[in-house]
């Protein structure tokens, strides 16, 4: 394997590791709030939420990115590349759009 696939292969499972402690750790802190920032239904935060260190690891070893990026629409990333108001009409124009949508549209 060359040494630059090697790298991203290392990339993304530290990326997988990360995302995974994290979505943890949001679901601890406020189980709710973080399903509605993961984008997870229950079953998915109950699960999260039960996996050993361990797991975790295993499941971050994974070759692809087990973590999707929610921003696909033009509307959204476009209104996120504007500067209005220092940034604060584009935090809460982005979040209005992102809770428009349910979670299935965002995975």
């Amino acid at each position: 394997m060359p040494a630059s696939e090697n790298s991203a292969l290392s990339d993304i499972q530290e990326v997988n590791l990360s995302y995974l402690m994290l979505a943890q750790r949001l679901l601890r802190d406020n189980y709710a709030a973080g399903m509605y920032r993961l984008g997870f239904d229950s079953d998915v935060a109950d699960i999260i939420l039960g996996l050993s260190p361990a797991q975790l690891v295993k499941l971050a070893s994974s070759n692809s990115l087990i973590c999707g990026f929610r921003l696909n629409d033009y509307e959204l990333l476009s209104t996120l590349g504007q500067d209005v108001l220092g940034g604060v009409l584009q935090q809460a124009h982005s979040t209005i759009l992102l809770a428009q949508r349910s979670p299935e549209q965002l995975a």
